[in-house]
């Protein structure tokens, strides 16, 4: 089922009765990236998947957006379809907005999984080079961007396999249907968000934090620093996988996550082990 939420492209699967798993894309994709995923929890779970806006078939608006806008969209799809105490599920920048969401009300949350995520803002360095991937869009050079970010994100692994080249032309696919204006603005957003570090320990809730073991954009070192500061949570790397832990090797990824929501009921709210 399709659901048209204030301009925001909402795609619903599996029973309404069940439990709800709602999962947040990365930049610069659609909810595309998640079909894996949506095909193999909707059998079990009500299954939500988005297009952010300004990505996929969401509305467009003039391209300006911030991190709590986007957390804004995410508690609109929960109030108006009805939503109470989804599992959400957020990779890279869906991660800075689950993260962000989580920090403003983690009690709309019956837990959350990050993905090959960070806390930290962006350094100087980082934010002059999101200045130079605005220019170099804005300036028609789109495909060149996606070709290194590709080279960025992917294992050297998947980006060397013959056999994985489908998922790299899959996800290649993805980041070219997307608008120039969404993209160019996105980046100003990701180069604008605030340091979400100081939160963590305030967060009570069951957290699944996955990374790939390979992931060059947000190192396993970076989730392990989240972790160790995250008192209800638990850590999963996934083998030969990169920044897209998910369609690079989704077998291990679901698992991971199957496991962590079969654990809930059994969780304490201290590490253990």
């Amino acid at each position: 089922m399709i659901h048209k939420i204030d301009g925001l492209n909402v795609i619903e699967t599996g029973a309404e009765n069940k439990q709800a798993i709602l999962f947040i894309h990365a930049f610069p994709l659609s909810h595309k990236m998640w079909l894996e995923q949506a095909k193999n929890f909707s059998n079990k779970y009500r299954v939500i998947t988005y297009d952010m806006r300004g990505f996929g078939d969401s509305y467009e608006e003039n391209g300006i957006y911030t991190i709590d806008s986007h957390a804004d969209d995410l508690f609109t799809i929960i109030d108006r379809l009805k939503v109470v105490k989804p599992i959400v599920i957020g990779l890279s920048m869906g991660g800075y907005i689950l993260l962000r969401a989580v920090d403003r009300d983690q009690n709309k949350f019956k837990a959350v999984v990050l993905c090959d995520t960070r806390t930290e803002a962006d350094t100087n360095e980082g934010k002059l080079n999101r200045a130079k991937q605005i220019k170099q869009i804005r300036t028609g050079g789109k495909t060149e961007f996606i070709e290194t970010f590709l080279e960025n994100t992917f294992s050297d692994t998947t980006l060397k396999d013959p056999a994985k080249q489908p998922v790299v032309q899959f996800m290649k696919n993805i980041m070219t249907e997307q608008k120039d204006t969404a993209m160019a603005g996105t980046l100003l957003t990701l180069s604008a968000r605030t340091d979400q570090t100081a939160s963590l320990e305030k967060i009570n809730i069951p957290m699944l934090i996955i990374v790939g073991e390979k992931d060059k954009l947000t190192p396993p070192e970076l989730s392990k620093v989240m972790y160790q500061k995250i008192r209800n949570s638990k850590l999963s790397l996934i083998p030969e996988s990169g920044h897209f832990s998910n369609v690079e090797n989704p077998q291990a990824f679901n698992k991971s996550v199957e496991d962590f929501i079969n654990t809930l009921n059994d969780r304490k709210d201290s590490k253990s082990g």
